[in-house]
């Protein structure tokens, strides 16, 4: 008889240590290797949506341009392209030959091919600066609290006029607490613009 209750006991015991499941200290370093992953992915997962979605107004905004700097070649006018600060919009105006009766020259707009009607950039973009030949186009077409249309040419033989946008992503504070420094820079030659993650001036 204690020789079947050993056996017992012994079958007991191996069942019990071949079960499957995971002990408490299995669980515990699996869940501690999930936190350590966690942390080093999820900071570079959130920094990198605004960053696209930087990218995505950058390449947008190309699309005007190039949009633009086609249209001058290929009629000879000037173009310029708009951008309003209170609607986050954008659009192309051809010059035309008529002039209003202030003696002021009349452009109409252009149907864009490349940016789908009501665009509108991110509202987290807060715009600080925009240089159009060096001078702050801002803080001369500020009427009270209203920032009214902003603009800068294309010319006829494929050059634009110098622009520099100095904005803050208010949703990428990975590098700072109110935003990321963000600066689109007009290249007058390439017609297209780069961006810099500080703020740019115009060179004296």
């Amino acid at each position: 008889m204690a020789k079947v209750e050993k056996m017992v006991l012994k079958k007991t015991e191996f069942t019990r240590s071949n079960r499957p499941g995971f002990s408490l200290l299995e669980l515990m370093l699996a869940l501690a290797l999930v936190s350590v992953v966690g942390m080093i992915v999820a900071p570079n997962f959130l920094s990198r949506v605004p960053r696209q979605q930087r990218t995505q107004f950058v390449e947008t905004l190309n699309a005007v341009i190039h949009e633009g700097w086609m249209h001058a070649l290929e009629t000879g006018h000037v173009f310029k392209v708009t951008l309003n600060i209170e609607r986050r919009s954008l659009s192309l105006h051809e010059k035309t030959e008529q002039i209003d009766i202030d003696g002021t020259e009349i452009f109409k707009s252009v149907a864009l091919q490349t940016v789908a009607p009501g665009y509108a950039w991110p509202e987290h973009f807060a715009v600080k600066q925009l240089f159009v030949q060096g001078i702050d186009e801002i803080a001369q077409h500020t009427t009270g609290n209203i920032i009214e249309d902003i603009w800068f040419f294309i010319m006829p033989e494929g050059m634009a006029q110098e622009v520099i946008i100095n904005m803050i992503d208010a949703k990428d504070t990975h590098s700072a607490i109110d935003g990321q420094e963000v600066s689109l820079v007009l290249n007058p030659l390439r017609v297209q613009f780069e961006e810099y993650e500080e703020f740019r001036t115009p060179a004296a």
